[in-house]
């Protein structure tokens, strides 16, 4: 089934002069990895292409291969594209966009999340892969389309981000051996890991360990809890992205059903989920307050403004 997708999927792009390629908000390595490596394959094709992001990319990504041809100017959507092609969005609002920024535009997207709302014209989404990078990898190798070192990079780095270096449940026998094929084609996985997860700075260290000292557990729910404010950031002097895993890390260390960072701002609150078990839906969770996600790592943000008082949180 997914195949005949595939193909369907090439011969859009068979008909398309310009193309432009979106990834999501706070931009991570499957979002990046997948945007990059679709930007390589059609420039190859002749395709004049541009790779859109919201916001710029965290500092650690910088290394895959063409990410300084990135762009994170809105005014591109002032121009008619062939085509549109979604990676990584379960909806248009996860791209910081509405529906009358696209309109007129033939979209497509590549998706892996449970809540995705098929919002594209055309739409592959296969909640059993463990990233997009899988999927775009299946898409070329249907297309019996050769990978070089740089597309497998971006590949490797998508797959490996989005399952924690193949030790949460999204790590599946397919997922490792997509990785396997990715490094025969010269893709460094002792590089990307050095890059995508192990990317701390002493502050952000120090910054980790303040998130740690507020870990709270609600024995009522169950749930292991923590936050992080803008003030926390403006005392260490670092930027957003050095908490990127902490919401993976408190899943590995904390015996509870289920486990939330929260990222405080002025006006709104970001929350991160995150649970081993398989009984939990966290996705349905999330999708309450108009987020989403997959069953096990799920996330929303609300526009409610968030304070700490004496050690709790409070809701204004």
């Amino acid at each position: 089934m997914k195949e005949k997708l595939f193909q369907q999927l090439a011969a859009i792009i068979n008909k398309a002069d310009t193309i432009l390629l979106v990834g999501h908000a706070h931009p991570d390595q499957d979002t990046i990895g997948s945007v990059l490596a679709w930007q390589l394959y059609l420039s190859r094709l002749g395709k004049k292409v541009v790779g859109y992001l919201p916001e710029a990319i965290p500092d650690y990504a910088t290394f895959l291969p063409t990410s300084e041809n990135l762009t994170f100017d809105a005014g591109v959507f002032n121009s008619r594209w062939d085509l549109i092609i979604f990676l990584d969005c379960s909806d248009l609002s996860r791209a910081d966009l509405t529906s009358e920024k696209i309109l007129g535009n033939l979209t497509v997207a590549l998706d892996h999340h449970v809540s995705n709302l098929n919002f594209a014209d055309f739409n592959i989404v296969d909640v059993h892969a463990s990233s997009t990078c899988e999927i775009v990898y299946q898409y070329f190798s249907a297309l019996n389309y050769p990978l070089d070192k740089n597309i497998a990079t971006c590949l490797l780095a998508g797959i490996l981000s989005d399952t924690g270096g193949f030790s949460n449940a999204a790590t599946t026998s397919t997922s490792i051996l997509i990785a396997s094929d990715l490094v025969k084609k010269g893709a460094k996985i002792y590089q990307i890991i050095n890059y995508v997860m192990r990317n701390k700075s002493l502050a952000g260290l120090k910054l980790w360990g303040l998130a740690l000292s507020r870990l709270t557990i609600n024995k009522e729910l169950n749930i292991a809890y923590t936050y992080i404010t803008d003030e926390d950031f403006y005392r260490f002097k670092i930027k957003e992205e050095e908490i990127d895993g902490l919401s993976n890390f408190l899943n590995v260390i904390v015996e509870v059903a289920a486990v939330a960072v929260f990222r405080l701002y002025p006006d709104k609150l970001k929350a991160s989920w995150r649970t081993k078990r398989d009984d939990i839906d966290l996705n349905k969770l999330c999708k309450l307050f108009g987020g989403g996600g997959h069953q096990k790592a799920a996330g929303f943000v609300i526009n409610y403004q968030v304070i700490e008082k004496e050690g709790n949180l409070v809701v204004l």
